[in-house]
């Protein structure tokens, strides 16, 4: 039997129907594309299939240019043409925003999409090392094996050179090894950071320009990954922050702290891991930093803030935070997702505190991937 791909969803799936109406989710498939699927596994709620056969390819999907794909586990969107990557990750974002958040996509303002190289972009990374062996790469394709690398076609040039001559990598991970701090996959996982001069592994410190802001960064810290749309990301989110008092939530090392100030204006930051706001008062020396878990320096807070910055991991914010940030009387609420199920989620709680989506925007920070990163304007 053929089935019709109606869409992506979340995490790169397409959805298609069975005969007796049952939601079909296969990967490495495009909307639009008629294909013949096999293996097929009842999970609750849907059912999970493997593609077979492509019957009508869709105008997008190419040959993944890598010679690793398939096997190599990193990557997961290579199939499609770089320009429509973008145009479908934000479709799956408005998709959640809909049917998680319950806000109609004709309500609020969605903004053009911005998009930068397609390749040699990532400039922060987590190496998989086996000393042993003397190899360096990443894992395998749904799998726990090493796949050796010695090129990655997403990777900036001075990472790569690091797969090229590795010794710096082997003597990092057996830094990690005698420190008991070996990776999950029974492979030392040694974190790497491309700064403007050099390569931060572990610890060391390196400077990296960020919009003409300089930013003091580990590699074993939190920073987003793409160094050419980085700068339009924070340029963003500051440009449409208002007010004298202005909050950062999970502020990392104050890369949108460095943005957001302003001469006679407050910005305060919290952030829970302490190397991080360490890093922070380099570079952001203006800000007030709090070195606490946002949930629980949440509930201590007191008075108001015009805008608050929220940029919380993947499981998106702890479900007492909206109604705390609402308590603050904030009339602008900038929420930066990396998650966009959360993120609809989240959009649902705010809207029962009387927040109203604006506005939306998509940068697609990591191409050649499912993932995205989002804007979302929230105002009372």
């Amino acid at each position: 039997m053929a089935y019709q791909i109606e869409k992506l969803i979340q995490g790169g799936a397409g959805l298609t129907t069975s005969e007796e109406g049952k939601r079909i989710l296969v990967m490495d498939v495009l909307p639009g594309e008629l294909v013949e699927l096999g293996d097929f596994q009842e999970k609750a709620g849907y059912i999970r299939s493997t593609l077979q056969t492509i019957l009508h390819a869709s105008e997008e999907r190419i040959t993944p240019p890598c010679p690793y794909w398939g096997v190599c586990g990193g990557c997961d969107f290579q199939y499609a043409k770089d320009a429509a990557q973008g145009i479908l990750k934000e479709g799956i974002v408005l998709d959640n925003i809909k049917r998680l958040g319950g806000i109609d996509p004709a309500s609020f303002r969605t903004e053009s999409l911005e998009t930068g190289p397609a390749w040699g972009y990532r400039n922060r990374v987590r190496f998989h090392v086996d000393i042993a062996g003397r190899k360096v790469g990443f894992l395998g394709r749904k799998s726990k094996s090493l796949v050796p690398i010695d090129h990655c076609p997403i990777l900036s040039e001075k990472l790569n050179a690091l797969l090229a001559n590795p010794e710096r990598l082997f003597k990092a991970a057996r830094t990690l090894m005698f420190s008991n701090k070996g990776g999950r996959s029974g492979f030392i996982e040694v974190p790497a950071f491309s700064g403007d001069d050099d390569v931060s592994l572990l610890d060391e410190v390196v400077k990296t320009t960020v919009g003409g802001h300089t930013f003091f960064v580990t590699a074993s810290v939190f920073f987003q990954s793409n160094e050419y749309l980085l700068p339009a990301l924070t340029s963003y989110v500051a440009s449409h922050a208002v007010g004298a008092t202005v909050m950062d939530l999970y502020s990392g090392v104050g890369t949108f702290s460095a943005f957001l100030q302003q001469p006679l204006r407050r910005v305060i930051a919290v952030e829970r891991q302490r190397q991080c706001l360490s890093l922070a008062n380099r570079h952001t020396p203006d800000s007030e930093f709090y070195s606490e878990p946002v949930e629980r320096w949440a509930k201590e807070m007191t008075g108001s803030v015009d805008t608050v910055v929220v940029d919380p991991p993947r499981v998106g914010l702890d479900a007492s935070l909206p109604s705390l940030i609402a308590s603050w009387k904030s009339q602008r609420i900038i929420y930066v997702s990396c998650n966009s199920v959360t993120l609809g989620r989240d959009l649902q709680r705010f809207a029962s505190e009387g927040y109203t989506l604006t506005q939306v925007k998509v940068f697609d920070l990591y191409p050649q991937t499912f993932h995205s990163e989002v804007v979302a304007i929230l105002d009372l």
